[in-house]
């Protein structure tokens, strides 16, 4: 995942871009980078690895002059964490600076990349938003946003991206709609962020979502804004990530005309319907599990209690890249509270299990504390397959509902009991209230969990790994 933030026409656009970009910390913590374009039309860009408050400080903030701006914070799923990697991407193309910043993952890069290469382009990085930058460089259209829907005729898979140049912002959704975009109202001028906290934080007034297979255009003289629909306007396909309500959203953002927080409350009540227990108290593991937890204590009359403390300067611990960072961050980021969990007979509530280390750690820290009985309950079915569109969910032989049976996960874990959502109830709570932009059934990605994916180039991603 990565997070995306653009503001046109403002006096402070770089102090904005970083305010959004510390609200969707959440989305990215390897890199953060600002673009701006000066009063003279020139791009100027900032960025580095680390957290958003680390790479920009006051005096950098203020040397990052101009009225529009675009952002970016990485977590990378291809190409890896290096230097050549941090987003925007800048260039000149026809003799023009452009930024580019990327939410996704293209999964035919690699095909790209050959076909690129092969025609002699030099390729600095290995991020595959390079990629788009030189499609888009290969156009041969004038415009700078024909370039860039030429550029995504020939992309597949997950891209939510922003563009800036000179004169315009350009914000654009893949025809699936994989990852989610926000268009907000700000004083004079725009807003576009990959979710609605962002523009919380600015003061902007949420206007919509971007729809799938739309584009933007922003123009930074008269602040006019038009959308267009390059791409079979009669598709009605749909495969929104639902990863993105049950996990990364900030459960104060909306996404797709649904609030995160009250998605997962009603996950969490569905839950405690198809897999009840007895207990003595409902506990969550914090922090995107909470909501979860809170509906599941609701539905089944079981209070709920705060087992667990989180310390908030660590960071997440799914999107740590290595699996030796993760374990060591489990115990310095989860705590027991002994007075609440001691004696008592646990449901412990998580939104998802990918590779099970981080869930049998804190079930080993819960019975240390005194848990008499630890039953696991998880808000999403089990994950068994890969992702290919912007989450690093790991190869398939390192996914534990892949490997293992139930009866042998819940052994593994050390839990006394274990229980998922199911994916058609879970499909069903999310569908429940989803604006749709046509008559035709909404449609989620479940790919981790189904194994059904949306293009022939994950497909067959997955196949080599069966």
């Amino acid at each position: 995942m990565c997070g995306l933030f653009a503001i046109s026409n403002s006096e402070t656009a770089a102090r904005s871009t970083f305010l959004g970009l510390f609200a969707l910390q959440h989305r990215g913590q390897e890199s953060a980078g600002i673009t701006v374009v000066t009063a003279d039309g020139k791009l100027v860009t900032h960025k580095d690895r680390g957290l958003v408050a680390d790479v920009f400080k006051s005096e950098i903030l203020s040397q990052l002059q101009g009225k529009a701006a675009i952002g970016h914070v990485r977590y990378s799923t291809a190409g890896g964490n290096s230097d050549a990697n941090v987003q925007p991407l800048t260039a000149r193309i026809g003799g023009r600076p452009v930024a580019i910043a990327h939410n996704g993952n293209i999964v035919n890069a690699d095909n790209l990349r050959e076909t690129l290469e092969d025609a002699g382009t030099i390729l600095h990085g290995t991020a595959d938003t390079e990629i788009a930058l030189h499609l888009m460089a290969r156009s041969r259209h004038a415009d700078f946003g024909d370039r860039f829907i030429d550029a995504m005729e020939h992309v597949k898979g997950a891209f939510t991206g922003l563009v800036l140049t000179d004169t315009h912002i350009y914000g654009y959704v893949d025809r699936m709609g994989y990852r989610p975009l926000v268009l907000g109202k700000a004083t004079g001028g725009w807003v576009l962020a990959s979710e609605s906290c962002a523009l919380d934080l600015v003061g902007s007034e949420f206007v919509r979502d971007v729809k799938p297979g739309e584009l933007v255009v922003i123009d930074l003289t008269t602040q006019a804004i038009k959308s267009v629909f390059p791409h079979d306007a009669g598709r009605t396909q749909r495969a929104r990530c639902v990863f993105e309500h049950i996990y990364f959203g900030r459960p104060d953002s909306r996404m797709w005309g649904q609030s995160s927080l009250v998605k997962r409350s009603e996950l969490g009540a569905a839950l405690a319907q198809e897999a009840p227990v007895a207990a003595d108290l409902v506990m969550a593991i914090p922090d995107s599990g909470v909501p979860i937890a809170m509906g599941y204590a609701e539905a089944s009359g079981i209070p709920y209690k705060m087992g667990l403390i989180r310390n908030h300067y660590v960071g997440r611990t799914f999107i740590e890249p290595a699996q030796v960072v993760r374990n060591f961050r489990v115990r310095l980021k989860l705590n027991p509270v002994r007075e609440i969990v001691s004696g008592k007979r646990l449901i412990v509530v998580d939104d998802s299990i990918v590779r099970g280390t981080t869930s049998k750690r804190i079930i080993e820290i819960l019975r240390d504390a005194g848990a008499l009985e630890v039953h696991v309950r998880v808000g999403s079915p089990e994950v068994r397959f890969p992702c290919f569109y912007g989450i690093d969910t790991p190869k398939r032989r390192e996914l534990l509902a892949q490997t293992m049976t139930l009866s042998e996960m819940r052994e593994f874990l050390g839990a006394d009991s274990l229980a998922f959502l199911s994916e058609q109830t879970m499909v069903k709570v999310m569908s429940n209230g989803l604006e749709s932009e046509s008559a035709a059934q909404p449609q989620w990605c479940t790919a981790c969990f189904s194994g059904k994916y949306g293009d022939e180039y994950a497909q067959a991603a997955a196949n080599k790994q069966s």
